[in-house]
């Protein structure tokens, strides 16, 4: 009995070192297994990189090459998108340089009674005579004209016919001479002004001055007819240096020019005005 123990104890423990040699075996076989698993894994993802990275490569040449071609199709980029807010304004720019005179807008023309120049800024358009009706006429114009000394006649039947007559004008200023010189009984010229840089033109009486903004051209003194004769004539403003026609001394009459005083506290304001003062006047443009 002890010696049938003792060699079954060999058996089985030979029994058991075979069965531990087979375990290790198979624990080292799936080791060799599950390294080659992993080794076929990474070779098969390095593949599948690799074919990744070549779809890549081929799509970024599709694309690029779309690109190009919508950018070459008549001259365009693609449609507008919709617009932004609108910013806050910049600070103004620097002044430009002053562009080229504009056109003239017309210009203005005035007649300077009394003289036969224009201020040098201006333009003579003709000089000549002052005209009217007689001064004992009812009837006529009752407005000066400023007569051209070159007449040029059109359809005429001479002699003298029914209708109005013009005479020429003299001073009469033998009784209040606001003048410098003695022109009583001389004939008046007088001269047609234009000025090109000018739109407006304004007489204004009772004074020798312009408003601001308005270029005087010229001043004097407020003249007109005689209130006690039967022609009456509008308000001119004569120049304060007054020329006379050469040859006209000899106060034949005819149309008459008179210094016009203010009547104090009949419309005319007291305290501003004095009575009996020849009032002055001047004609302005702008």
């Amino acid at each position: 009995m002890i010696k049938c123990s003792i060699i079954y104890f060999v058996f089985c423990a030979t029994l058991a070192s075979g069965a531990a040699l087979s375990e290790e075996s198979k624990s080292s076989q799936r080791h060799v297994r599950s390294a080659q698993l992993n080794t076929n894994v990474i070779q098969e993802l390095k593949a599948a990189q690799s074919k990744l990275k070549a779809l890549e490569a081929k799509f970024n040449a599709l694309v690029e090459n779309r690109v190009l071609m919508l950018k070459g199709r008549d001259g365009r980029d693609g449609r507008d998108g919709a617009s932004g807010p609108k910013g806050d304004a910049g600070p103004p720019g620097p002044q430009g340089a002053q562009g080229p005179q504009g056109i003239s807008g017309g210009g203005v023309q005035y007649v300077r009674w009394g003289r036969t120049l224009c201020p040098s800024y201006s333009e003579l358009v003709y000089k000549g005579r002052m005209a009217g009706e007689h001064y004992t006429h009812t009837g006529g114009g009752v407005n000066y004209l400023c007569l051209t000394e070159n007449p040029v006649y059109g359809k005429y039947k001479d002699g003298l016919q029914p209708g109005s007559l013009l005479y020429t004008t003299e001073y009469e200023v033998t009784s209040s001479n606001p003048f410098t010189k003695n022109v009583h009984g001389h004939d008046a010229p007088c001269a047609v002004c234009y000025v090109s840089s000018r739109s407006a033109t304004l007489l204004i009486p009772g004074t020798n001055v312009c408003p601001a903004g308005w270029s005087r051209e010229y001043h004097g003194y407020l003249m007109t007819a005689h209130r006690g004769h039967a022609h009456p004539y509008e308000f001119i403003c004569v120049d304060k240096e007054p020329e006379t026609l050469i040859g006209s001394s000899g106060g034949t009459g005819g149309a008459l020019l008179y210094p016009v005083s203010g009547v104090c506290g009949h419309g005319v304001p007291c305290g501003p005005y004095v009575a009996g003062r020849e009032l002055t006047c001047a004609v302005c443009t702008r």
